[in-house]
């Protein structure tokens, strides 16, 4: 049904760019509900960080991450093929398309930082800000040494704008969580899920220790060393087991003494793509990147009016399922919305596509 949805949303949608803003209409009225929830109380304990996630709109970091960054991508994305298609034709600019973009921008990173203090939502948005900002760079080139055009040179000071403002909340969120500081060296550990175990028994075992005689940061450890042991279960066992709620509770390459206080349903790998592949195995996910791989590919080559949107949830998807557990529930219809919504919107009239491949700077 998510399938059928985003296909036929895409359909609708294919030859108006400019309408995909109210696609993601949704996800910005959420994220003010969000921000009425998170105000008073903010104002009441006067501190900015006020991280309740049982009292707001999503529950948990990992799905204000998810509708954080499909806002970023969706209102991007439609800005900035906004700018491509207006060309000279400035009466054609909608100046609220800007404040919808800054206020849903602003209100997603505050969110990342303040409200869920989520690492992995800076970390996804500042990838997606750097595809962003090379695209523009690849587009400024390419029309300098064809026909220059001052909407490239719009597009490209719009990327640098919101790399540079992911950039300022990052550092601010260095601020907060201190966790950055040592991801390197958390993960480094984590990884060697022989040699540290702890991951299977924490509350025996405890966390392990770095060099310095720090303990890890907690959560870096606990979805890195997770995220491991999962894909090596998914090589061992390549076919999957067929249940999506936490496979790897039931894996045969489960280690028999992991030990959860929540039982077998605290079993996560943490990783969509990890999950997905212990259920139904590397032919599921092969499917999966194979239908991202060519709606990426054709979107590169081809001239769309949507094109800078289709890349840059290409992009998203497969960053924000390799970090985030997004592969049950309303994640997994997330999922499959987007990737039939992708190839939906490359569906257009032939008119349409001709006209749009004589001015396209990634033929």
């Amino acid at each position: 049904m998510a399938s059928i949805v985003g296909l036929g949303t895409g359909l609708a949608l294919r030859n108006h760019p400019n309408r995909l803003n109210l696609l993601w209409l949704g996800v910005f009225i959420a994220f003010i509900v969000l921000f009425s929830q998170y105000i008073p109380r903010a104002l009441t304990q006067q501190k900015l960080l006020v991280p309740d996630y049982d009292y707001y709109l999503f529950h948990l970091k990992i799905n204000t991450v998810l509708m954080g960054t499909i806002l970023l991508a969706g209102i991007d994305g439609a800005l900035i093929d906004h700018l491509r298609a207006i060309q000279f034709q400035w009466r054609y600019f909608r100046l609220w398309y800007l404040f919808y973009w800054l206020i849903g921008t602003a209100m997603a990173l505050w969110s990342f930082v303040y409200i869920v203090d989520a690492r992995n939502g800076i970390g996804l948005s500042t990838i997606l800000y750097g595809f962003w900002f090379i695209c523009a760079t690849v587009i400024l080139i390419q029309s300098q040494l064809k026909l220059p055009s001052l909407k490239n040179w719009l597009v490209f000071l719009f990327a640098t704008a919101g790399l540079l403002l992911i950039l300022y909340f990052a550092f601010l969120q260095t601020k907060v969580n201190a966790g950055w500081s040592s991801l390197i060296d958390d993960a480094k550990i984590a990884v060697q899920i022989d040699r540290y175990p702890n991951w299977q028994n924490l509350a025996q075992m405890g966390y392990p220790k770095r060099e310095d005689g720090r303990v890890v940061t907690p959560n870096t450890y606990e979805r890195v060393a997770w995220a491991t042991a999962g894909s090596r279960a998914i090589i061992e066992y390549p076919l999957g087991v067929g249940v999506l709620s936490y496979p790897f509770a039931i894996h045969p390459s489960r280690p028999p003494n992991i030990q959860t206080g929540e039982g077998l349903s605290g079993i996560a790998t943490h990783s969509g793509w990890v999950e997905l592949g212990l259920a139904f195995g590397v032919p599921a996910l092969a499917l999966i990147f194979g239908a991202l791989l060519l709606s990426f590919m054709n979107a590169i080559r081809g001239a769309y009016p949507a094109k800078m949107t289709i890349l840059g949830l290409s992009i998203l998807i497969l960053c924000l399922y390799t970090v985030g557990e997004v592969a049950i529930s309303h994640g997994l219809e997330i999922l499959f919305f987007l990737l039939a919504l992708l190839p939906g919107l490359m569906l257009t009239s032939e008119i349409l596509s001709q006209e749009l491949t004589s001015t396209s700077c990634f033929k």
